[in-house]
């Protein structure tokens, strides 16, 4: 990084940073590859602190934050950002840089901002993103990236270019067994050698296999009416404002953290989306009497966009949401099932209606009200559709042929995978005619264990209200916990 082009508020963090890099050089340890255990973390707003403190107690080498917000980590990139930006703006496009034209289309389709933008100022974004990111992965050199999981354009091009330089990047999540938490690589479960114990496995098995198991991400019920819709609507209208003159402040106009927040997104909800209250049938248990409990598939709707259909799903084909739902919910009704449509809770507000239009034009399909749990439509469902999201774990625990997209819980034969469009418009008789495992207690240990594997035990929501002049026990614990898992990672031969 060029220290001269940093703002004043960034020169005395990045100064101290390359102090720290340089220090740690003489002292040695650079010269054996095997022997870095330095880390680069890449949070989001909010969360440096946190990080930060996490970094420092993991029991591996020194820890650096990069970030892309001014003002915020050891490193900002914003400056650099915006110089490669007017650099790269003045060429024409196909725009050249260290990503291929593949590549940059790539990493356009997956952004949730890009690709509403300009395709000539989006594809100059991703360029400049690169080259000031591999600047970064150059100075710290680190043995690892750690992050929350991809679901931008900053951290997708981050990752590009630490593997294109033989740095692993890990992705830190909540496990779905509850008190632990993972690492994910790209939605594919990041796991160690050595097998769960047996006695954890059916110990854990009981506890998600419970109809009332709920994981701890699903926020509690609530009323969704309305009224709320107007004041979620308002208040993100009201949100979006307030960022775009925090950006011009801030003279960062085109970061993502303050561009997601506007309107004029495509994915973003309008005031007519207030029929969406109206679409939900609260009768819908009325239509279950003319289908056999085997002819009703659950369709399990999840956040749009969403990161985990974005940048787990391998095939960019997929990620074109609505109408690979549409195309499954065809699928399903013409093989004559009941299609019974469950959103997901925290969408209220920022669904647009036509998805649920489109769906309800469909014979034999009924959207679920918001306030039904996925537990008890579950518990009515013979089939269950989803593309990354718990929902199809559960299914598949609950016994259910679970219909699911790549994910870091999906493998055969205890899930139906599918991995290309053209795959979607048969799924309804792929159903019919696919045999699942009947065993049900060795499909769930299967799949439990293959959890277990990849999670360790760790409070992944200390970061929650973290407070760095007195962290909680369950911080503490958790970056001991994920210092213990990327040496058991390093043993393996894995990092």
């Amino acid at each position: 990084m060029n220290v001269s082009n940093v703002a004043p508020d960034e020169t005395s963090a990045t100064a101290s940073c390359a102090r720290l890099i340089s220090e740690h050089g003489a002292a040695g340890v650079t010269e054996r590859p095997s022997e870095n255990k330095r880390v680069l973390i890449y949070p989001v707003h909010r969360t440096v602190a946190w990080w930060r403190f996490v970094g420092k107690n993991l029991g591996w080498g020194d820890s650096v934050v990069v970030a892309d917000l001014r003002g915020e980590g050891d490193i900002c990139v914003v400056n650099d950002f915006y110089a490669e930006l007017k650099r790269l703006r003045a060429q024409a496009s196909p725009v050249g840089g260290l990503l291929s034209q593949s590549v940059v289309n790539d990493v356009i389709a997956r952004c949730r901002l890009l690709r509403w933008l300009h395709p000539h100022l989006a594809e100059c974004m991703a360029q400049a993103m690169a080259i000031v990111m591999d600047r970064v992965l150059e100075r710290v050199d680190p043995r690892v990236v750690l992050s929350f999981p991809i679901d931008r354009y900053v951290s997708d091009v981050l990752e590009r270019r630490a593997h294109a330089r033989g740095i692993k990047y890990l992705e830190l999540t909540a496990s779905v067994v509850p008190r632990m938490s993972m690492l994910l690589y790209r939605g594919a479960l990041v796991q160690t050698e050595a097998p769960p114990p047996a006695d954890l496995v059916r110990q854990t098995v009981q506890e998600i296999a419970s109809p009332a198991f709920v994981p701890s991400y699903v926020q509690k019920k609530s009323k969704y009416t309305k009224a709320r819709f107007v004041r979620t609507l308002s208040y993100f209208r009201t949100r979006a404002i307030v960022f775009k003159l925090i950006s011009w402040i801030k003279r960062d106009p085109l970061n993502l953290h303050y561009m997601d927040a506007q309107s004029f997104l495509g994915h973003k909800c309008k005031w007519k989306d207030i029929r969406m209250v109206d679409l939900c049938d609260p009768q819908w248990r009325d239509h279950l009497v003319s289908f056999p409990k085997e002819r009703r598939v659950m369709f399990g709707l999840q956040l749009f966009p969403e990161a985990s259909i974005d940048y787990w799903l391998r095939n960019v084909d997929l990620i074109d949401h609505d109408n690979l739902v549409v195309g499954a919910a065809r699928s399903f009704s013409e093989q004559g099932f009941l299609v019974l449509v469950k959103d997901h809770p925290s969408q209220f507000g920022f669904r647009q209606t036509e998805l649920i239009d489109r769906l309800l034009a469909l014979p034999n399909v009924v959207m679920v009200p918001y306030d039904v749990s996925g537990n008890e439509l579950m518990a009515e469902s013979g089939v269950s559709f989803t593309c990354t999201g718990t929902l199809g774990l559960q299914a598949a625990l609950a016994g259910l042929p679970s219909v699911v997209t790549e994910s870091y819980y999906a493998r055969e034969p205890d899930f139906l995978v599918f991995r290309e469009r053209a795959e979607v418009a048969g799924l309804g008789k792929s159903v019919l005619d696919h045999r699942f495992a009947n065993e049900i207690e060795q499909r769930r240990e299967r799949v439990i264990g293959h959890l277990l594997r990849g999670s360790f035990e760790a409070d992944f929501f200390s970061f929650q209200r973290f407070d760095p002049l007195s962290p909680s026990p369950g911080a503490r614990s958790l970056a001991k916990a994920l210092g213990h898992r990327l040496d058991q990672l390093v043993a393996d031969k894995l990092l």
